[in-house]
């Protein structure tokens, strides 16, 4: 009976110890969203380091780690958290993304495109990324291969008129107007102002403009 009431004594003592360890984890968590609200990202980040020598989630506290310095503008540390969080986590988008936000504020497209390309090798139907690295091939005149992610975003959302110029342009820049202009003539119906459609339906359709035939 002494051994029986020592080992529930000895749990409950266990579970107690376990449930301030969490209180004191969650704790510097919740701190560090809080400091993050009121725009002091090194403290957040702080508490977020605090989490994780508490015993935090590991891959949590990487990816926090990232966003926060990311946010601080400390993109050399940003880079070396997203990239620990990806390494915990190969399948998770989140680092990727965040690499990827740190290399566009760092004006480094070969870097934006390196990891658009690791994002799309885990979701290859990711039309946000789809779009940057199309158009960062685009802008390098490499019009076949932007094309590509283009019409992969198109067809996952024909509706949108940012993808469906992207996907006109860079067939119009290799020479393939024909194949454009139906993407012309749907820009023309339900956005005329946009940039450049009334220019790439005139590149499209030869001739006097609408309403002057």
């Amino acid at each position: 009976m002494k051994t029986h009431l020592l080992f529930i004594t000895l749990a409950c003592a266990t579970a107690v110890n376990a449930a301030d360890k969490l209180a004191s984890i969650s704790e510097s968590w919740q701190q560090s969203l809080t400091e993050e609200a009121s725009n002091n990202y090194a403290a957040a980040l702080e508490s977020v380091l605090a989490f994780k020598s508490a015993g935090g989630e590991t891959y949590l506290a990487a990816v926090r780690a990232g966003w926060l310095s990311y946010l601080n503008k400390d993109y050399t540390k940003a880079v070396q958290y997203y990239t620990t969080a990806a390494k915990q986590e190969p399948r998770a988008l989140t680092p990727h993304l965040g690499m990827m936000s740190v290399f566009q504020a760092q004006a480094q497209p070969e870097n934006v495109l390196r990891e658009a390309r690791e994002i799309l090798k885990i979701d290859q139907f990711h039309r946000p990324t789809l779009l940057i690295a199309g158009e960062i091939l685009f802008n390098q005149q490499e019009y076949r291969k932007a094309e590509t992610y283009f019409e992969r975003a198109y067809k996952l959302q024909p509706e949108d008129p940012i993808g469906m110029s992207w996907f006109g342009w860079s067939q119009i820049n290799q020479g393939q107007a024909r194949l454009a202009a139906p993407l012309f003539e749907r820009l023309m119906e339900i956005n005329p102002d946009g940039y450049m459609v009334r220019d790439g339906f005139a590149m499209t359709h030869p001739g006097p403009p609408p309403g002057q035939r």
